[in-house]
């Protein structure tokens, strides 16, 4: 007797969700057969919606990539919704680089969806800046495990253990992905100056080498606002003239959201310390949250376009500070 396909509605949803979490390069047969102790054959025979899933090979995938059964279930609850969180420990380096592979993995499905795009505050420089510059992104997580891991190296030593040439190319394909889907981004007179201050304090306690490695990561600022700078002048970014918007915000946020649409879906991460962040699949909750930064975004000064004077006032004011810092820098040494 043939088996109703909707009875398949719940594992059609697993399957998706867990090719969601999985880097383009790895295949979800193996993984499915790996974990299930099941041949080959088998696990396609789940995968084609041919051999229902048991209550305990459900369980066994959904604990394996982190997904909740009851929103699988779609199970609700109007005070509780789900997240995902990665934690990032960098005794173990395969931690990080599965970070990366799954923010990799979400921005090259917006890349090739038709209707995605991308809004976002930043109290920081968001990563999709930040990691078109390696030292600087390989500096802000040396911060993370000297402050929260207890990493008692130096900058210099650190760069030797973490830089890994698998981890470089995710940096520079997640860069040119950002760059295909239309975004505007909400940054405030201060979203620089986190990053400015633990350069200056990591200065100031001796986890330099010599001069160069300080001002070399002042210079990558630089390199950012410049092109920033010049993506406002332009509305547009990247060599297919992506749409972007740029905004300054009189009001302080206070975090970092970026909100990531496709598909009539959309999910929100909200930053975390200085590079992690939780990612909410809740569309109530990203729908209020997208209501909120659009009434921001009316409410700041546009930079981008015919916007000249506020434009060029802000980067000055922006660049004025990194050279301030470069200066105080070269001072000390």
């Amino acid at each position: 007797m043939d088996i109703s396909k909707k009875k398949f509605d719940i594992q059609k949803r697993l399957f998706e969700e867990i090719q969601k979490s999985l880097p383009s390069q790895y295949a979800l047969v193996d993984i499915v057969s790996d974990v299930l102790n099941i041949s080959m054959d088998a696990a396609y025979r789940r995968m084609r919606y041919v051999k229902l899933l048991d209550i305990e090979e459900v369980s066994a995938l959904c604990a394996h990539f982190q997904i909740s059964f009851d929103r699988l279930m779609n199970v609700r609850n109007i005070h509780q919704f789900d997240c995902i969180y990665r934690p990032i420990n960098f005794s173990m380096p395969g931690d990080y680089l599965n970070y990366v592979h799954a923010l990799s993995k979400n921005i090259e499905q917006l890349k090739t969806a038709d209707d995605s795009s991308l809004l976002m505050s930043a109290t920081d420089i968001p990563v999709f800046h930040l990691i078109s510059q390696n030292e600087l992104t390989f500096f802000k997580l040396f911060t993370w495990a000297h402050s929260v891991y207890n990493y008692e190296g130096t900058f210099d030593d650190f760069l030797k253990e973490i830089e890994m040439p698998e981890i470089s190319g995710c940096f520079q394909k997640i860069s040119r992905d950002y760059e295909i889907v239309p975004s505007s981004e909400i940054w405030t007179e201060d979203t620089v100056n986190t990053t400015l201050r633990l350069i200056s304090y990591y200065d100031e306690i001796c986890m330099f080498p010599n001069l160069d490695f300080p001002v070399l990561l002042c210079e990558q600022v630089l390199n950012i606002l410049e092109k920033l700078q010049q993506w406002a002048e332009n509305s547009c970014k990247g060599k297919n003239s992506t749409p972007f918007q740029l905004y300054v915000s009189e009001m302080d946020p206070e975090n970092s959201y970026l909100l990531m649409k496709q598909s009539g879906q959309t999910n929100c991460l909200i930053k975390l310390y200085t590079i992690n962040s939780l990612n909410v699949l809740d569309q109530a909750f990203c729908r209020e949250t997208e209501q909120w930064l659009t009434k921001l975004a009316k409410r700041s000064v546009p930079l981008c376009g015919n916007s000249e004077k506020e434009r060029i006032k802000f980067f000055n004011a922006q660049k004025q500070k990194v050279r301030l810092l470069i200066g105080k820098i070269k001072d000390s040494f």
